[in-house]
C-alpha cells in the first residue's frame, strides 16, 4: 500500500505522521493487496485561531475498489485521523462485501440460466 500526505497549513511532525500511519495499518491492513494507493489531506482551515477546523480526507484506490474517500473534522488533528481511518476501514469492508455478494448472486444464477437458454 502506497501512502501519499498533504499537509496544508500543518508542520509535518514525526509523531503526527507515526500517528496516521499506525492508524491506517491498523484500519487497512486487514484488506491486504485490495488497497493499492491512500492519500491522506491534512489541513488546518482557520490557522492560528483555532477551533474545530483540523480536516482529515482519506482517499482510498483499490485492486477491485473504485475511489472511495471520508471527511471527519475535529479541533484535535489525532482525534480526526482515528475516527477517518476507522471510517474509511468501514467503507472499504462494505464494498467489499456488495462486490463479493453480487459476484455470489451472479454466480448462482449462471447456471439457471444456462439451463434456460438451452430449453429455448
Amino acid at each position: 500500500m502506497k501512502l501519499q500526505v498533504h499537509w496544508n497549513g500543518l508542520t509535518a511532525t514525526p509523531t503526527l505522521r507515526e500517528h496516521l500511519e499506525r492508524r491506517l495499518a491498523f484500519a487497512l491492513g486487514r484488506f491486504g493487496d485490495e488497497i493499492n494507493h491512500v492519500c491522506a489531506r491534512l489541513a488546518d482551515l482557520n490557522g492560528p485561531k483555532g477551533g474545530v477546523d483540523k480536516l482529515v480526507s482519506l482517499r482510498v484506490n483499490g485492486r477491485r475498489l473504485k475511489s472511495l474517500m471520508v471527511t471527519d473534522s475535529d479541533s484535535n488533528l489525532f482525534a480526526a485521523i482515528d475516527r477517518a481511518a476507522d471510517r474509511i476501514g468501514r467503507a472499504i469492508g462494505r464494498a467489499l462485501e456488495r462486490k463479493n455478494s453480487r459476484a455470489q448472486h451472479h454466480a448462482e444464477l449462471l447456471p439457471e440460466r444456462a439451463r434456460t437458454q438451452r430449453r429455448r
